[in-house]
This record gives C-alpha cells, sequence and structure tokens, in this order.
C-alpha cells in the first residue's frame, strides 16, 4: 500500500476533506485559491497544493505529500532551502507533480496532526488593528492563542510564529493576514476555527449598498465594471470606509491578486480618467473608488480577482470604525510583488481564470 491509499484509508483525511471543501466554499472564510489545510499522517504532511481550491478538495486531488521532519528542520536551521518546498516533496506520491502550498512552513511549525488556515475576514478586520494584541487578548480570553506580527509568508512567517507562539498554542492569530488552528483531529481543528471566528465577528457592520445607476454608463467603453458585491460598493458611499480603504495594503492577497492598495477617484477626475490612471502604474491597482458612486474593476477580472473584490469590502464592513489600522510597508509590498512563488500561483489563477463564476 502506497502512503497515498493509507492516507485515503484514513477516516480523518475524509473529514478534512470535508471541512476543507466547506471552507472553500465560504467566502467569509477563504477566497479564490487563498487558504490551505494539512494533515500528517505516517511522517508526511499532505498539505493543499499551491494555486488549487480548498472548493474542490473533495471532487479533486489537491493534496501534496511533504516530507514535514525535513521541511522542519530546515526551518529551525534557518536553512534557506526552507522558502521552496519543492526539495521536501515526496515526488513518487505526487504523479500530478502540483507544488505545495506556499504557506506549508506555517503548517510545519505546528506539531498538530491538523491545521487549517484561512483568510477570515472576521479575523483579518482584527489583525490588521494597531491594537491587534490587547483586542484579541480580550475577545479570545480563555483560548490558547498568540498574535504573530505581520511576516512575509514562507520560512520568516514560520520563524516568527516559533518565536512568538509558546509550544502547544492552538490558535494563531497573523498578522495582516488571517487565521490558523491546529488540533490532534478535525473535528477540534474545526470547533476552533468556528469559536474564533464567532467571537471575532462584529455584531454590527456596515450596510451593504448598490453601486449608482450612473456609475455603470460612465464606465461603458472603459473595459472596466462596478465590483458584484454590495458591501464592496457601500465603500464609495461611507466616508470612515473610504478612509480606512485609501492607503497601502492591508494583507497580502489583496496585493497578489489585485494590487496595491485601491485607487480612488481625484474629484477633478472623470471616472475614465480615473480607471486609466490606474491602468498605467507599475503595478495597477485593480480597485477604482469613485466616492458617492461606486467601486469599479476591469470586466477580464478572473474568478480569483472577483473573489477577492468582494473580500474587501467583507473585511471593511467588519473594520471597528474607531480602531486604528496597520497596513503592509512599501518595502512588504515589493517583496511580495516579486515573489516568485506567488508569479506561480498567479500564473495558475489565469489559467484557471474561464473555470468558476463568482458571484
Amino acid at each position: 500500500m502506497t502512503a497515498y491509499e493509507a492516507l485515503r484509508a484514513n477516516p480523518e483525511f475524509a473529514a478534512l476533506r470535508t471541512v476543507s471543501t466547506r471552507l472553500g466554499l465560504d467566502p467569509l472564510q477563504v477566497q479564490g485559491p487563498g487558504g490551505n489545510t494539512s494533515i500528517k499522517s505516517g511522517g508526511i504532511m499532505w498539505v493543499k497544493a499551491s494555486g488549487t481550491w480548498l472548493a474542490d478538495a473533495e471532487a479533486q486531488d489537491i493534496f501534496v505529500p511533504v516530507d514535514y521532519n525535513g521541511l522542519t528542520q530546515a526551518i529551525v536551521a534557518n536553512d534557506e532551502s526552507a522558502d521552496d518546498v519543492g526539495p521536501f516533496t515526496h515526488a513518487s506520491e505526487n504523479p500530478s507533480g502540483l507544488r505545495a502550498s506556499i504557506e506549508a512552513t506555517v503548517h510545519a511549525s505546528s506539531p498538530a496532526k491538523v491545521v487549517l488556515h484561512t483568510h477570515c475576514v472576521a479575523t483579518i478586520a482584527a489583525a490588521i488593528r494597531k491594537d491587534a494584541p490587547a483586542f484579541l487578548a480580550e475577545k479570545l480570553a480563555g483560548l490558547s492563542f498568540a498574535f504573530i506580527p505581520y511576516t512575509k509568508p514562507g520560512s520568516g512567517l514560520a520563524r516568527a510564529i516559533r518565536a512568538h507562539a509558546p509550544a502547544g498554542t492552538e490558535i494563531l492569530v497573523l498578522g495582516n493576514h488571517g487565521l490558523v488552528v491546529c488540533g490532534e483531529t478535525v473535528a477540534e481543528a474545526d470547533s476552533l476555527l468556528r469559536e474564533v471566528s464567532a467571537r471575532l465577528t462584529p455584531t454590527t457592520k456596515a450596510d451593504p449598498a448598490d453601486a449608482s445607476p450612473a456609475l455603470k454608463d460612465r464606465l461603458s467603453g472603459t473595459g472596466w465594471m462596478p465590483v458584484p458585491h454590495r458591501p464592496t460598493q457601500r465603500i464609495a458611499l461611507d466616508e470612515r470606509l473610504l478612509k480606512v480603504a485609501d492607503g497601502r495594503t492591508l494583507y497580502p492577497d489583496h496585493l497578489v491578486f489585485l494590487g496595491p492598495g485601491v485607487t480612488i477617484a481625484m474629484p477633478s477626475e472623470t471616472v475614465s480618467q480615473a480607471v486609466a490612471r490606474a491602468a498605467q502604474s507599475l503595478f495597477p491597482s485593480k480597485l477604482v473608488i469613485v466616492p458617492g458612486h461606486g467601486v469599479a474593476m476591469p470586466e477580464t477580472a478572473s474568478r480569483s480577482e472577483l473573489a477577492l473584490a468582494s473580500a474587501f469590502g467583507d473585511v471593511l464592513a467588519r473594520v471597528d470604525p474607531n480602531a486604528s489600522v496597520t497596513r503592509l510597508s512599501r518595502d512588504q509590498e515589493a517583496e511580495l510583488l516579486d515573489w516568485d512563488a506567488e508569479t506561480y500561483r498567479k500564473s495558475l489563477n489565469k489559467e484557471q481564470s474561464t473555470q468558476r463564476h463568482v458571484t
């Protein structure tokens, strides 16, 4: 029996695929190919493949076998090879040639058998707060958690986790990034994820809205369209949300799929001029906000870009109006834009851009 055959016979793997599918279908937890899950079995860590969708976990083989011990040792030794998970992949058990998630090192940072990582919008709304450690201490009181200041995903983030999270920590809130939960069973990890998400979800949030009827007409012929998600449209109509939106990137996947931050139309600009300015940037933003009217994005948007445009509204709708936020620095934006692993993930996204419609 091969390692994969043994894994498929493991009821826990079936449970992981079920939970992964549910998370992947929930846009408040996972957007596009974001998020990843893993299970350790027989000395191998099976982790979601880069560029695949958790929503497909039960329909497709999306898990890649990784040498858990070898990868962990490389992280502890500060070995740069840990930044490329490829050398630690069991090629004989990976006939499809998939590449392990760029965040496999996060999963390897915990000895727990099951690790779930999502881009939970309520968690991101908390993780971008400048007072995140104190806010989380109140909201997650009684739970085994640690806040990890923003670090570029990869071996550096794994080392940051080791530095900030005591051994046995079950919950990690990644600054400007998302949520990680660890458990000895899928049910245990899933229960923790539900608990954290519920505690961090605000009781009230901004009401959704529609783009002004005139915006679609003004976008005619520009190659742009209103974002088809009412919470995102609300940003253009709410001064508080506009203030949060205006600035550098708040979290990595926004940058990867939508470009740095957003472009906000100036009072002196027409809509056509604003979208043209956005498109001409060296690293163009794929979200243009027209205050008082709505939010636009390219008509050619992929399903991942549509998902991230929706997530932007979902995150901002959950940001406390009295909280100050922290953003990625210019250097942090630059290192992500020039990251080969992200280039690979974006190339897969482009290939699959017409395979799923996002609503």
